[in-house]
């Protein structure tokens, strides 16, 4: 999600001066509630519930299950303090939560791991990618995930815990930390497939009518490719951190699948750089397109006073107001002159025509 500049530094000032972990919201403005749900799962068992304040989750904390916290809305200083309080989270990760702009990064601490990273999702009206921070806090027996704003993300997530899909029931906290990285991956393809879409749209219309409105959709795009390139290249390090075991909670059982989603990744970065490098090539493809459709015209014109050049140079001649032309006694003089004229068109037609300048 994108942030004017003004009012993102307006709230940075918020925090000047304050002491580190002070816990500030420094994102877009929003009065909605915060929506907490709560999937406590194990092989045989799932329990599903929504609650108003963390401390309702306690009585999961110290299950043999694996207990998903999921917290739509991290503007409330209230609800992210409880974390810090209810499950030994350190401030200055508390302070991360509240700074949706931050770039993807792991930390790794004794008794969980704090990942942050970026969702996209592709608007069709706007013809941009909007961007969502989600944080992740996962420990031995539970995960927290934290998003700015309501969404369907981990709707599939959900649905396979419901219906005991694949492994993820059989598993710990660790694959449901790689579940939910893997489908944000997967909304990156989503997000780029779009936009490669549109990539092709506008090179169409740059064929057939490379106008100024073309011009500015090709901005737009390679804007578009420049900024997503802050999002996702820095996930790559994070999930290099993972595959080089040095998170103690992520056993080797999930090193495959964690290997899977890097490949997932590094597909993505592939992708985007090429269609980067199509959108920048678009400019060129644009100003070739201008340049043939004026040299186009330029031909057509240039023909045309061709054409006329000798023409005029006939009505030229007589046109002068000497006295004595024979031409201008001769009765059949002017219908001469006219076919005279065409024969010189139907010449230089057929002349050019010859050169395969037509």
């Amino acid at each position: 999600m994108r942030i004017p500049f003004s009012n993102l530094f307006k709230r940075y000032s918020q925090k000047a001066g304050l002491p580190p972990g002070s816990l500030v919201y420094v994102g877009e403005e929003r009065t909605d509630p915060v929506r907490i749900s709560v999937i406590d799962y194990n092989e045989t068992h799932l329990h599903e519930t929504e609650i108003q304040t963390i401390e309702e989750c306690l009585s999961f904390k110290d299950t043999d299950t694996v207990t998903w916290i999921h917290i739509e809305g991290i503007h409330e200083t209230s609800v992210i303090e409880s974390i810090g309080n209810h499950f030994g989270v350190n401030s200055l990760v508390l302070e991360d939560l509240m700074t949706p702009n931050h770039l993807s990064k792991i930390e790794i601490y004794e008794e969980y791991v704090f990942i942050i990273l970026k969702s996209l999702d592709y608007n069709t009206t706007s013809v941009s990618v909007s961007r969502e921070q989600i944080s992740l806090i996962i420990a031995e027996n539970f995960v927290i995930s934290l998003a700015e704003n309501r969404g369907e993300h981990f709707t599939p997530i959900q649905n396979r815990l419901r219906n005991a899909q694949g492994k993820i029931r059989n598993m710990r906290s660790d694959y449901l930390a790689y579940a939910l990285i893997d489908v944000i991956v997967d909304h990156y393809f989503i997000a780029l497939e779009q936009l490669s879409d549109q990539l092709d749209s506008v090179e169409e219309q740059i064929i057939s009518d490379p106008s100024s409105e073309v011009l500015g959709k090709i901005n737009i795009l390679r804007k578009e490719f420049l900024h997503l390139r802050r999002p996702i290249l820095p996930l790559r390090d994070v999930l290099n951190d993972i595959l080089d075991d040095e998170v103690r909670l992520f056993t080797q059982d999930t090193d495959l699948y964690f290997r899977d989603v890097y490949d997932h990744l590094m597909q993505v970065i592939h992708t985007l750089e090429t269609l980067r490098s199509a959108a920048s090539g678009l400019f060129d493809t644009y100003t070739s397109a201008v340049s043939h459709r004026m040299n186009e015209v330029m031909k057509v014109l240039t023909i045309v006073a061709t054409f006329f050049i000798p023409l005029t140079f006939v009505a030229g001649i007589y046109g002068m107001n000497f006295q004595f032309m024979p031409e201008l006694e001769t009765r059949w003089g002017y219908p001469a002159v006219l076919l005279v004229m065409v024969g010189i068109s139907i010449g230089m037609f057929t002349y050019f025509k010859l050169k395969k300048w037509l």
